[in-house]
């Protein structure tokens, strides 16, 4: 209990308009309480080149917002984790700022997909309204993308990600943030478009609330407040407003033509009068074409979303891997959509967790990097859907570029390494993607990986020969001790193993035996 009040996170959010930092306690039930909290407007959305890609001044103005936040969090003694979303996510030089931050920073900046981001973003208002059993449906307008999530409780029924968002619409529509009726014709068209997926989505969800968080719509709830009379000086959470109030609100916003008038406005925040007029329009369309007769505010977003997953990573409040949750559904959902072949990749993953097990005081890996051997074992053959040459390389890309729902970005970079390790050649300098790693992922991806090969060489012949291992020092070798299933096939599978035990012997500089019980 006092590991828990101790622990201090700092979770950083950059995105299309603004860097937050947000640095919270945790409570003993699991919850936080904020020490601190800022945000650097540093517009990254708004000096992009023509390509999309970050320009030389964006990165020095994200690196010096992040560098500023991280000492800040070092000073708390909290645990810092950094998540971008979409205008790096979509920046087609997206590694430069990641590799900088590494260098300069010494920080790992993950890239949440916009799945990821939805999921995040919706465990955190999940939490900040609390409909308890019914299903809602949350809206996260940021400044690159918009989130959709249906969900009951823990288990996410729909997620969607939009690319559009209120710096996207006012930098295509509102040049210069001035406002006319043309444009606005125009915006309105582009959001009604935008919004069709989800609109055909829609038919087959069901859901008794809608929620929305972000910056923008706070700021529309804000103003909202003020029409009715009332100071929001308080907490926005839970407030709800209509969608007649909603578009009256846009009508107030688009009334002002410029940046000056918009800023008058009660309600309106510095920094936000710039990039509200598209915000504005796109949620009053979403709850036009949506027919939302409202909408519940929520105070929490992204960052507080980081917060409690890594709460719950740290504390294992939420079994991921092994249970039936998120992660392991979305694990599993991939798998099936390319068709794995169920009976070896289930054997062949518990082959790899009995090693894994058995070897912990070799390894002194914990329950996080068991969980990432389970995944990575589950999809390491995905690549055979596309051709049985270079299969490995193929499941790579596929879990590379997959919606694996609750896993950071660099996690998701271990598991596709690790399965594109499972056969051929171990990793080398020579691999240019493998390099992109850090030092330390480097050596955890090889020690998995390591493990994995000699499970797969286990059942070489996919018919489960081998039932049980366990592991024994003897003197300087291992002795991998088997109990067969199918006596007869046996020295085939010792036969398999014996080809790919290489990089575990050189990993762990350790000679290994296999023995039959």
């Amino acid at each position: 209990m006092n590991e828990i009040r101790e622990a201090r996170f700092a979770a950083i959010d950059i995105g299309t308009n603004s860097v937050h930092l947000l640095i919270a306690r945790v409570n003993s039930s699991g919850g936080f309480e904020v020490l601190d909290h800022d945000k650097d407007m540093i517009r990254l959305g708004a000096s992009l080149g023509p390509q999309g890609e970050l320009t030389e001044s964006a990165i020095e103005r994200t690196l010096l917002s992040l560098g500023n936040f991280q000492r800040r969090a070092k000073v708390a003694r909290a645990e810092v984790r950094a998540v971008a979303t979409s205008a790096v996510r979509e920046a087609p030089n997206r590694e430069v700022l990641l590799a900088r931050a590494r260098k300069e920073l010494k920080l790992n900046l993950e890239v949440a997909s916009g799945n990821e981001e939805a999921r995040l973003t919706y465990t955190a208002v999940r939490k900040a309204i609390e409909p308890g059993r019914k299903p809602m449906l949350m809206i996260d307008i940021g400044g690159g993308s918009t989130e959709f999530v249906v969900g009951r409780e823990e288990d996410i029924q729909f997620d969607d990600s939009l690319k559009t968002g209120s710096v996207r619409l006012s930098q295509k529509f509102f040049k210069n943030g001035v406002v006319d009726n043309q444009a606005v014709k125009d915006c309105r068209k582009q959001c009604i478009l935008d919004l069709q997926p989800i609109r055909r989505a829609q038919k087959s969800l069901s859901y008794e609330l809608a929620a929305g968080s972000s910056g923008t719509i706070q700021c529309i709830g804000r103003i909202v407040l003020f029409a009715r009379g009332e100071q929001p000086e308080g907490r926005l959470n839970r407030v709800v407003i209509s969608r007649d109030e909603v578009a009256q609100c846009a009508d107030k916003i688009l009334s002002a033509k410029t940046i000056a008038a918009r800023s008058k406005i009660k309600g309106v925040d510095a920094g936000r009068a710039e990039v509200l007029p598209g915000g504005a329009i796109l949620l009053e369309t979403i709850m036009q074409e949506l027919k939302l007769p409202s909408l519940v505010l929520s105070e929490f977003s992204l960052r507080e979303g980081i917060l409690f997953d890594s709460i719950a990573r740290r504390f294992r409040q939420e079994q991921f891997l092994s249970h039936e949750g998120q992660r392991y559904r979305s694990v599993i959902s991939l798998a099936q959509r390319f068709q794995y072949e169920s009976v070896h990749a289930h054997h062949v993953t518990n082959l790899a967790l009995q090693i894994f097990d058995s070897t912990v005081k070799l390894h002194g890996l914990g329950p996080l990097e068991r969980e990432l051997l389970e995944a990575a074992s589950l999809l390491h053959d995905l690549g055979l859907f596309i051709s049985h040459s270079a299969h490995h390389r193929h499941s790579f890309y596929i879990i590379r570029n997959a919606q694996l729902l609750g896993f950071t970005d660099w996690e998701q970079m271990v598991i596709a390494f690790v399965a594109r390790y499972h056969r051929k050649s171990p990793p080398r300098k020579s691999h240019l993607e493998y390099q992109s790693l850090l030092p330390q992922q480097q050596a955890l991806v090889s020690q998995l990986a390591g493990m994995l090969r000699i499970a797969d060489g286990l059942d070489r012949t996919h018919v489960s020969a081998v039932k049980s291992i366990s592991v024994k020092p003897s003197g300087k070798k291992l002795q991998f001790i088997l109990t067969p299933a199918i006596a007869e096939a046996i020295q085939y599978s010792i036969w398999g193993a014996e080809r790919k035990k290489d990089l575990f012997e050189e990993i762990f500089q350790k000679e290994l035996e296999f023995v039959i019980l």
